[in-house]
């Protein structure tokens, strides 16, 4: 892509936008604007040398812009500063469920830092370690897969590296927002594409139902690699084989894997269909399927 300058860098879109973004890139969306350039693609964008003009090429069509960045700076002026652009993501904004249960999340981790079942005095600050950020993100519902997490937290851990030469070991609310927002999948995971992998899985003789063991083994192999031991206390968990949330993690941590992977065989059927996967192991409420 082709830049104006670090401030105001160009950017193609899509096959037929172009568009234009503000540096530092912190995923306000009243900081980028995007436009139809081509309708049949945009094959190619260069900037004149002073800045102040573009020049597409698509299909049989070359065509010239006029870039007035004063225009995006006032746009971003207009959509609230500091949270007030993140809010306007949520669903709910700021005084939304979504916002109150981020909050509540970020509190209630700074508790679990300082262990859940104590009675001693506990300190509530502004920030929370770094490592308690998958958590609360699962918590709200996105389940960011291993390398996710990565990008997020070295997102967060080498963001003052530059011009610090200190890494960053603690997250406050604001940030918190901020990779929630700009990393959450914008969609989310539709119930249909569950029953659509049991059914691939399963083939054309399985009806969408597979074996237990057969299953237990794809979720080890598949995507990213999955040891026994923990396919044992992360089903153990969904399941609350080990009782509540306040004290399961310390019963998990002394039963043995061979003991968990036993009682998974227990617990679960021989053959797992998606109803019951869905339902009985990862805990979502029935819903009506749409295309």
């Amino acid at each position: 892509s082709s830049g104006i300058n670090a401030e105001w860098p160009l950017r193609p879109g899509t096959e037929d936008k172009i568009g234009m973004t503000t540096l530092p890139l912190d995923g306000n969306p009243h900081n980028t604007t995007a436009l139809l350039a081509h309708c049949d693609g945009a094959s190619n964008v260069v900037a004149c040398p002073h800045s102040r003009f573009l020049f597409t090429a698509g299909g049989k069509v070359c065509r010239m812009w006029e870039v007035n960045p004063e225009v995006l700076h006032a746009t971003a002026a207009l959509g609230g500063s500091g949270l007030a652009p993140f809010y306007q993501l949520l669903e709910g904004g700021k005084e939304g469920p979504l916002a109150k249960e981020m909050e509540e999340y970020f509190y209630y981790s700074q508790m679990r830092s300082q262990s859940v079942a104590t009675t001693e005095h506990r300190k509530v600050g502004q920030y929370v370690a770094l490592e308690e950020v998958p958590n609360i993100m699962r918590a709200l519902g996105f389940y960011p897969t291993e390398l996710q997490v990565q990008d997020m937290i070295n997102e967060v851990k080498f963001s003052q590296y530059v011009d610090t030469g200190k890494t960053v070991s603690e997250v406050d609310l604001e940030t918190l927002i901020k990779l929630y927002c700009n990393h959450r999948p914008v969609f989310g995971l539709p119930l249909y594409k569950v029953y659509d992998a049991f059914s691939t899985l399963a083939g054309a003789e399985g009806c969408g139902r597979i074996d237990r063991g057969l299953l237990l083994s794809l979720l080890q192999n598949k995507g990213e690699h999955i040891s026994e031991p923990e396919l044992a206390e992360y089903l153990a968990s969904l399941l609350e084989l080990y009782g509540s949330a306040t004290n399961k993690e310390d019963k998990m941590s002394s039963v043995p894997a061979a003991e968990a992977s036993t009682t998974l065989e227990k617990v679960l059927p021989e053959v797992i269909d998606a109803d019951m996967f869905t339902g009985h192991v990862l805990g979502f409420m029935p819903a009506a399927m749409a295309e």
